[in-house]
């Protein structure tokens, strides 16, 4: 039986944040009160001055490859980063289109990760049966890409996605960019550049245009078969407007938005290049106000990091050469965190975007809350301990970050999963593998 004790924290936790100790035992929250200091405990944090919160819950998280040591890199990266869960999209380079591949894979991660995780089923053009048969717990949703160049994964004919949607027993998500609509935009860029496109016109190849109207066919799906969808990743101000107008009292659609998506536009391209490619594209401060504003709104239900471990060299090159995506796990919390020291997001919406709404969304069991009874995965925070962020300083094995030389105004102290203090600022700390497959209670995907 072991024991942890956190005193003296103010605790951010479903819309309210006040001053109570947490006392933990065997990895699960015991008892939230006032003044525990009491209670005897194999391990004590006085967390004065600093803000507890539920750890966040990644929806979004890719890996480079399918590798345990890959992905245990890839977790102490996240830990850093204030996540204790990940949602893993393998690369489509290994993808898992059966569910005895992910079950093995999931018998040998677990155990051996410090974060907790679940795993998502890629659809391919021939795969619906097995996805219509899936009978795994630790699946948290079927990934559907609308644009994808790979021909096998591409779902872009509108009566498939249809079949996914009605035969699919988990919640499908979907990248939602017009194929054709891309291309198009590509082919028009190339008669002028040829292989060498600029990357500040990486947002007119992978434009709103296809983002909206793509959006628009996976929202028409939803409600004439009234079925749940979660859209991927949002990037524009009109997918936004639609997602405003189409509100209904179901809920057929969420979304979530990635974390640089509120950090950077258009603009930055002309500092960071290829770096900051990514899909669907980094767009305008208009789109990056109204992302933040339909946060506020509730019309964008979570913040993920979209988190692509993609290395330095494969980042250089002309565009087409250039893999889209950005390793930004580890420093994804404070990157959120600088909305709130900006005073347009509260800690409480944090919370709520970030490991409340993810928990709902996906039904998980007995984690994205501090509330007793449930798994202790917490994050504790410090709002005046500024850092600057450094390539050197990177635990990914992508060893580079986008925000190299930005300071960072809060800092992550801890991470805390099932009841392990597993990361602290500063101090190495040689962390067992505390993770386990996060658990889903069915939700109803078809609503009538």
């Amino acid at each position: 039986m072991t024991t942890l004790l956190i005193c003296n924290a103010q605790i951010v936790n479903e819309g309210v944040i006040r001053e109570v100790d947490v006392f933990i035992q065997d990895g699960r929250i015991q008892r939230i009160a006032p003044d525990l200091s009491h209670l005897p405990s194999d391990e004590f944090i006085d967390a004065a001055g600093k803000h507890l919160m539920p750890g966040m819950i990644d929806n979004h998280f890719v890996t480079a490859n399918t590798s345990l040591e890959h992905l245990q890199q890839e977790s102490r990266a996240a830990l850093a980063g204030g996540i204790t869960s990940v949602m893993l999209m393998p690369a489509l380079s290994e993808p898992f289109t059966e569910a005895a591949q992910i079950q093995r894979f999931q018998d040998q991660a677990a155990g051996q990760l410090v974060v907790n995780t679940s795993f998502y089923l890629p659809v391919s053009n021939s795969n619906l049966k097995e996805l219509s048969q899936l009978e795994l717990p630790a699946c948290c949703g079927a990934l559907v890409n609308m644009s994808t160049p790979d021909d096998a994964y591409r779902i872009d004919n509108l009566e498939y996605l249809e079949e996914v949607l009605l035969a699919s027993p988990v919640l499908v998500n979907v990248h939602a960019e017009d194929a054709p609509t891309v291309l198009a935009n590509e082919e028009s860029y190339r008669q002028i550049y040829g292989d060498d496109i600029p990357f500040n016109l990486h947002h007119k190849i992978h434009s709103e245009d296809a983002c909206l109207l793509a959006a628009g066919h996976v929202l028409e799906l939803a409600s004439k078969n009234h079925c749940r969808v979660h859209l991927l990743n949002l990037s524009s101000a009109a997918e936004v407007d639609l997602l405003e107008r189409e509100k209904s009292d179901q809920k057929l659609i969420s979304s979530d938005v990635c974390s640089h998506f509120l950090s950077f536009s258009e603009a930055d391209y002309a500092a960071k290049g290829s770096l900051l490619k990514y899909e669907p594209a980094i767009k305008t401060d208009v789109d990056r106000a109204a992302l933040m504003q339909g946060l506020l709104d509730g019309n964008i239900d979570h913040i993920s990091s979209g988190h692509t471990p993609w290395s330095w060299d494969e980042k250089q090159g002309m565009y087409f050469d250039v893999p889209s995506g950005l390793p930004q796990a580890q420093f994804v919390l404070p990157s959120i965190l600088e909305h709130y020291q900006d005073q347009i997001f509260s800690l409480e919406l944090i919370v709520e975007k970030t490991s409340h709404s993810v928990a709902e969304n996906y039904g998980l069991i007995d984690r994205g809350y501090i509330r007793e009874g449930y798994w202790a995965d917490l994050v504790l925070v410090d709002l005046q301990d500024s850092f600057i962020a450094r390539n050197e300083d990177v635990i990914s094995e992508a060893g580079w970050t986008i925000f190299n030389g930005n300071e960072f105004r809060s800092s992550v102290v801890c991470s805390i999963v099932n009841g392990q203090v597993v990361w602290k600022k500063g101090q190495p700390i040689d962390a067992p593998a505390t993770g386990k497959l996060i658990e889903f209670y069915q939700k109803n995907l078809h609503l009538t």
